[in-house]
């Protein structure tokens, strides 16, 4: 007797395999296929190279990629320009890091890598926009004008922001001495006090002159003790040796002790301020004094939008050169790279008052990478869940 299949249990087995390669192997085609796709970007931006060409200096960056096939054996052309601690270039190869971040992608990858050093932001930016570059990495923020302008990011890779930093002032004794000399914020306060005593004390003269023996009718000798009881009454002495004994004097005095409570906290608080060093510094601070960024970046876009007169430099030594040289009030840079200065420098460099802006590093590709962009954002997500991204911030920021 022939044995037949029961048609019902053949279709149960048919959706039971239907289930198992849309969970097991429809992934695995998906990659391989998106990673294709990412590849045919690659050829597209990537030059094509005679047989006269020179190859380029850079190795290829061993690992198995994730579909187990490199990605392309052209070399993947990545600008960088010089922001410390992210991207050092005083060696043959450049280091820090991001730097330590793209090695690592573009191992899982198998990416040739050829590093191209730029001595200027715009001019790296300007290359990747134009097709120049594949990507760029050098602590670029992410944001909504770079992205309408031909730009496309990564995710991001680091939480960074913009600062305020200024020359250190002097931690001796004579030198907070000599500065608070010319400090308008000492001064301000003393004149106030001297000012409202002086009026004070010419108001009780003339109140009290004709009725009260301890003013005299001699304005220079009735001014001066009414100086004096001005004086000791904003100081909350209180000898009682020289008071009012008419109704209007007693009235001014009243009215005296309550204003005193104010030009008394007034003048305290002035002085705390003369005493806080230039970490409290603002940009309201510095109206319509010279304050140096870089030329292209983010923080030349913000500073443009503040009260102060705004100097780009191409280059980060020559606006450090000009701030050291007094030809700058402060800088305004990226925060990470002030920080990392300022700590080994901290006898020239001052960070002055709070983070102002918050911006997320990210890696830029010109536009039309979405494939590429993809394999990178999933490699980077990867990386935090790892915890790799811990271990560079505790490398290279001494982030805990």
């Amino acid at each position: 007797m022939s044995f037949r299949p029961n048609p019902k249990y053949l279709v149960i087995e048919y959706l039971a395999l239907a289930f198992f390669s849309a969970a097991f192997i429809h992934p695995s085609a998906a990659r391989a296929q998106q990673l294709s796709t990412a590849q045919a970007e690659f050829e597209q931006v990537t030059p094509e190279r005679s047989g006269n060409d020179e190859t380029s200096d850079s190795e290829p960056l061993n690992g198995e990629p994730l579909n187990g096939k490199p990605l392309n054996t052209e070399p993947f052309k990545v600008g960088t320009s010089e922001l410390l601690p992210f991207v050092f270039l005083d060696e043959e190869v450049p280091y820090g890091y991001e730097i330590d971040l793209w090695n690592r992608i573009a191992n899982e990858l198998s990416l040739t890598v050829e590093w191209v050093a730029y001595d200027t932001f715009s001019e790296m930016m300007a290359d990747v926009e134009n097709g120049e570059l594949n990507a760029a990495i050098a602590g670029i923020s992410i944001t909504s004008s770079r992205e309408a302008n031909g730009l496309d990011f990564s995710y991001p890779s680091y939480r960074s922001g913009l600062q305020l930093m200024v020359r250190a002032t002097d931690g001796s004794i004579v030198g907070r001495l000599a500065s608070s000399l010319f400090n308008w914020n000492l001064w301000r306060p003393l004149l106030l006090v001297m000012v409202s005593s002086s009026g004070v004390g010419a108001l009780i003269w003339l109140l009290e002159r004709n009725h009260n023996e301890h003013f005299a009718d001699h304005p220079i000798s009735g001014i001066g003790q009414g100086i004096w009881f001005a004086v000791v009454t904003l100081g909350t002495f209180g000898y009682g040796d020289v008071t009012p004994v008419r109704l209007p004097g007693r009235i001014i005095a009243c009215l005296w002790m309550g204003v005193s409570f104010f030009i008394v906290a007034d003048f305290i608080a002035s002085l705390t301020v003369a005493q806080i060093a230039d970490s409290r510094l603002t940009l309201l601070d510095l109206q319509g004094e010279a304050v140096g960024v870089i030329d292209g970046t983010t923080a030349e876009e913000f500073g443009r939008s503040q009260p102060v007169e705004i100097v780009a430099f191409e280059d980060f030594d020559q606006m450090l050169a000009a701030l050291e040289s007094d030809q700058l009030a402060a800088v305004i840079h990226d925060y990470p790279t002030l920080k990392y200065i300022a700590t080994r420098q901290p006898k020239t460099w001052e960070l002055a008052g709070e983070t102002l802006t918050h911006e997320d590093y990210g890696i830029a590709f010109a536009e039309g990478s979405e494939e590429m962009i993809e394999v990178v954002n999933q490699e980077i997500l990867f990386l935090q869940e790892q915890g790799y991204l811990q271990q560079l911030r505790e490398k290279w920021l001494g982030e805990t």
